[in-house]
């Protein structure tokens, strides 16, 4: 068993620790980062696809009034988890990239004509990578409209301070490079820092491997939560695959 800490935003950090709990690890949770909606008028758009990288981008176009319509428009999702969340809010024609937003972008390019109409992304207003210049480079007309912000936390709970500081974390679990500049600037901020570099850490991807400023980082194979808790060790014995 190990002890995790487990720093993505909620309700997803509930989720991924009933699972590590499922594998028989225990999770503590510590969220760096906490969504707020922002609530943009709706686009006066006739979208011909929706594209979707999150499961606050679904949560944040639900916060509209959505036209019945738009419930049999293709969707196309950056992986399974928001792929089942659109599906759950209605949307009956619904395909997962399996991946990140490059995949999203491949995804799009493949079962989109460039010329037939815009794509409505509803956006974080913090986004990472280019996958968006690549489809509207492709002549694809893309609609972002901003629906949430991530905003950081200022400071880890004591709990977990303590057990940091005490070698009570067996690994970190890190989902997004914005999740690991906020727990990065978190323990930079303590005074004494704890003795963390050799702490594993599991990053979703090498952007989030790349924000990280502390730890034994270890990258999932693929950008997907079963991909990235993969690499956790069933025991405290067993080395990681995928280390930096």
């Amino acid at each position: 068993m190990m002890r995790l800490l487990v720093t993505r935003p909620e309700p997803e950090a509930t989720r991924t620790a009933e699972r590590l709990r499922e594998l028989g690890h225990e999770p503590v949770t510590a969220p760096m980062l906490t969504s707020v909606f922002l609530d943009p008028p709706m686009p006066a758009i006739d979208p011909v696809a929706i594209l979707l990288t999150s499961l606050n981008g679904v949560r944040g176009l639900m916060r509209w009034p959505v036209p019945e319509a738009w419930f049999a428009l293709p969707v196309l999702a950056v992986g399974d988890r928001t792929a089942e969340a659109a599906r759950e809010a209605g949307f009956a024609s619904v395909s997962s990239a399996d991946g990140d937003g490059v995949a999203l972008a491949a995804l799009a390019m493949e079962r989109l004509e460039p010329d037939a109409g815009p794509l409505l992304y509803p956006a974080a207003v913090d986004r990472a990578g280019t996958w968006t210049e690549t489809l509207t480079g492709a002549g694809h007309a893309l609609e972002l409209v901003e629906v949430y912000r991530m905003e950081p936390a200022a400071s880890l709970p004591d709990s977990v301070v303590a057990a940091l500081r005490e070698d009570r974390v067996d690994g970190v679990l890190v989902y997004s490079p914005r999740t690991a500049t906020a727990l990065s600037g978190c323990v930079d901020r303590l005074d004494p820092r704890p003795d963390i570099d050799r702490l594993p850490v599991y990053a979703l991807s090498p952007n989030v491997a790349a924000a990280m400023r502390f730890g034994d980082v270890h990258i999932a194979e693929k950008p997907t939560d079963d991909a990235l808790l993969a690499l956790i060790p069933a025991s405290m014995g067993t080395s990681p695959s995928g280390a930096r």
